[in-house]
């Protein structure tokens, strides 16, 4: 489960990193309405 500070808190089956410094700059992309409570959020990760 990913929780956004008090904005958000949805389950994910993604990779996760501490930190995104680790994988440097994150540009989001579409966002998505998947129900009454869901999002899908497209992320990008540029070099």
């Amino acid at each position: 489960v990913i929780g956004i500070s008090d904005v958000d808190l949805q389950p994910c089956g993604g990779t996760h990193v501490k930190t995104t410094a680790e994988i440097g700059r994150v540009r989001i992309g579409k966002i998505e309405n998947k129900g009454k409570h869901n999002r899908r959020i497209n992320v990008h990760l540029e070099e």
